[in-house]
């Protein structure tokens, strides 16, 4: 019922949208806002935006934070961090960087699938690890790391090429194509590997 609900709900607010940006003749927020809501609703739009940036800073500062201290093993301080990622933040943003942004999104939609490709050929094709896992889930516990290779080349070899398939070859979907190579060529990979 909540998928259904957020489904249809957001049908219908993306229609209402397309509907009055069309009536307007405009796709600025603000300008709809403004001619809607006036100036209240100008200032929930802002306020709103202030809101969530604010969370953005706060789980970014916290984020790095931890991220040095692991790295560096010393604690780093929050305070000026904060300001240090909110001037960065900002000076991007003046810089124009959500220009690029759905670029690099894009992006990101080509690099990281191929690794569920490999992961998908690994546990239902070739089920390279199935007799340990099927012993280790009995017994509630994970894989010892002397059981499971701690490296695997071949997977992010296959990874690599299935990523510049997803990024260099503009047929199909980038993203599907770069799961599906990655996917065969780990196949292929290991079962040359296996026949040397």
């Amino acid at each position: 019922m909540i998928t259904l609900c957020i489904i249809v709900g957001e049908f219908i607010i993306n229609a209402i949208s397309i509907l009055i940006a069309q009536a307007l003749n405009t796709a600025d927020i603000v300008d709809i806002v403004t001619v809607n809501a006036g100036i209240i609703g100008l200032i929930s739009v802002i306020l709103s935006v202030v809101k969530v940036n604010d969370i953005n800073l706060y789980t970014s500062s916290l984020g790095l934070a931890n991220a040095l201290e692991v790295f560096t093993g010393k604690k780093w301080d929050y305070f000026k961090l904060t300001i240090c990622i909110g001037l960065a933040g900002t000076a991007l943003s003046m810089a124009g960087i959500l220009n690029h942004f759905v670029d690099f999104l894009s992006m990101l939609g080509v690099i990281f699938p191929p690794i569920a490709g490999v992961m998908l050929v690994d546990y239902y094709i070739l089920k390279t690890s199935r007799k340990i896992l099927d012993e280790t889930r009995e017994k509630g516990l994970l894989p010892d790391d002397a059981s499971t290779p701690l490296i695997g080349w071949l997977a992010i070899i296959a990874c690599i090429i299935g990523t510049v398939v997803g990024v260099v070859f503009n047929f199909g979907i980038p993203s599907l194509n770069s799961i599906l190579i990655a996917g065969m060529t780990y196949w292929i990979l290991i079962k040359i590997k296996q026949k040397l």
